[in-house]
């Protein structure tokens, strides 16, 4: 099958398009046939080499962690998907050992949630790894309907659909600098995740994506009686079914910069590395 791999780490020059062995499926799983994926700023640090040790490393790669396609095969005891169902998947590269950017890839089929017809596969393939962080992280802040919730970047990919989310959930979405609030959630970290810390009030919520601004002992150990959570990525069917009812429905919608081809993912990766871009790429396979 086709696909895009990296044998090395290194630059957006890296990878390459070359033909690799079709993944077989085990009981569980089922094999997509991938029609689109996106591209998400971890995979930029996989590519560099700043996430996977090098002794760690399993070479040839296959990066990216969303996917939209078409089911190609169900492994024994799959019963919800069938050949030929319309679904959005992801999966957790590169801890899985699985990658989107390819013709096909096999996933646990509680990875995988059927996609309305009405919904575009390049449409689905940016929603899997944004939405799945920003419902995981709204969860974890575990606020009451009527609360107010602060997302400290609305415009990037996880915040415009958190903030998205959070009026599905009844939640009141505050950008008004000098507002105390109930919850914050903090998608930019530095000085944007203490901003937004000092915004919550006594013993109320708050969490971040931004693990590596964590500081224990420090910045973000327990005060005013709130216990800060940094965001561990959770993946299961039933939140995935939640977003892609959301994406039927217009709820959430990911704003895409541009479609590119599979062939050119250096130069997604070249977009993806420019300062202030806040929109998904997305690379078509067909």
């Amino acid at each position: 099958m086709k696909a895009a791999v990296i044998e090395t780490f290194g630059d957006a020059d890296t990878f390459q398009l070359k033909g690799i062995a079709r993944p077989a499926i085990e009981a569980g799983q089922v094999l997509v046939r991938i029609l689109a994926s996106s591209v998400n700023p971890v995979d930029l640090g996989v590519r560099s080499g700043a996430i996977v040790p090098p002794d760690a490393a399993q070479f040839p790669m296959v990066l990216g962690w969303d996917a939209a396609g078409v089911i190609e095969e169900v492994g024994a005891d799959v019963t919800l998907f069938q050949p030929g169902d319309r679904v959005m998947a992801i999966t957790q590269q590169p801890a899985s050992g699985v990658g989107t950017h390819a013709e096909f890839a096999a996933f646990p089929a509680d990875h995988v949630t059927h996609i309305a017809d009405n919904v575009p596969f390049d449409t689905a393939a940016a929603t899997p790894l944004a939405a799945t962080t920003a419902l995981t992280a709204l969860k974890a802040l575990n606020l009451p309907k009527g609360a107010s919730v602060l997302i400290n970047n609305t415009e990037g990919a996880v915040g415009q659909i958190a903030a998205a989310m959070a009026k599905a959930l009844q939640l009141t979405v505050v950008s008004t600098r000098d507002q105390t609030v109930d919850g914050a959630l903090d998608v930019r970290g530095r000085d944007h995740a203490i901003q937004a810390f000092n915004r919550v009030k006594d013993g109320g919520s708050y969490v971040t994506t931004v693990p590596e601004w964590w500081k224990p002992g420090g910045q973000f150990s327990p005060d005013r009686g709130i216990t800060p959570v940094v965001l561990e990525h959770q993946i299961n069917q039933s939140d995935l079914q939640q977003i892609a009812a959301w994406l039927a429905e217009g709820v959430v919608t990911p704003r895409i910069e541009t479609t590119l081809p599979l062939e050119d993912i250096a130069k997604a990766h070249r977009l993806m590395e420019r300062p202030g871009l806040t929109q998904k790429i997305v690379l078509s396979h067909g």
